[in-house]
């Protein structure tokens, strides 16, 4: 992909009452966060930003933008058009040592020379090792997680995951557990409680926060709830909110 236009591009803490609601733009938006609590919603899917990523928005596709105001988000951002344009939000780690982070490292170094043509390099070069990253033979424990992570529904089946995968789900739980200590079920679910902590917290109840997670009752998710967390739904977040002030 190549940048066309770079529009804007700083590193600072987000203005007051950051919030972007159904915004549907004909740019792009790079960010790299270095501090902060913020989220990304489309279609019904929130993410969170994490420290040390970089995140690249679709055009043409509405989406949400949140903080946490008492936990502003401290991020090197860029507004840009490519060639393609943007069709997928991306999500991408960037590991100390590898080329990816040294174009980061390159683009917040000239965030603030005021020469927009020497930004545009140095964000082209940035989406130059997103594209490499993209497009590099996955191992199977990473084709089973980006799976896992942009799978639609809420209902995880061994069965389906091996026909779409082709690989068989002795040696796909295998797999995935020597490389992230963890089961491809047990992945899923602990995806799903943090969809469903983050309903709550939203002010969600526990019967509308089932029904969206397709539990057959707020009885069956309260249940698989406590299993994870070790407190019923309405307990946990009672606790939050006193550890957390109130928030």
């Amino acid at each position: 992909m190549v940048v066309q236009n770079l529009i804007v591009g700083s590193e600072s803490y987000t203005h007051s009452n950051w919030v972007y609601r159904d915004v549907n733009v004909g740019f792009s938006r790079l960010y790299y966060i270095l501090d902060g609590e913020a989220y990304y919603e489309e279609n019904g899917k929130r993410v969170r930003l994490k420290k040390n990523h970089l995140y690249l928005t679709p055009v043409r596709h509405p989406f949400t933008l949140t903080e946490n105001p008492d936990d502003k988000l401290l991020h090197t951002f860029a507004h840009i058009t490519t060639v393609p344009a943007v069709q997928h939000f991306v999500e991408m780690e960037v590991k100390s040592g590898t080329p990816l982070a040294d174009g980061v490292a390159l683009w917040r170094k000239y965030i603030y020379s005021g020469n927009l043509e020497l930004m545009a390099y140095t964000v082209q070069f940035v989406l130059s090792c997103m594209d490499r990253e993209l497009f590099k033979e996955a191992s199977v424990p990473e084709k089973i997680r980006n799976y896992i992570d942009h799978y639609e529904g809420f209902d995880f089946n061994m069965v389906q995951l091996s026909r779409e995968l082709g690989y068989s789900r002795e040696y796909m739980t295998r797999s995935f557990y020597g490389a992230y200590r963890i089961t491809p079920r047990q992945y899923f679910d602990q995806r799903k409680m943090d969809i469903a902590l983050q309903k709550l917290r939203d002010g969600e109840s526990v019967g509308e926060t089932a029904e969206y997670l397709n539990y057959s009752s707020p009885y069956a998710f309260s249940k698989a709830f406590k299993r994870h967390f070790g407190l019923s739904p309405t307990k946990y977040i009672l606790t939050l909110g006193e550890s957390h002030g109130g928030f």
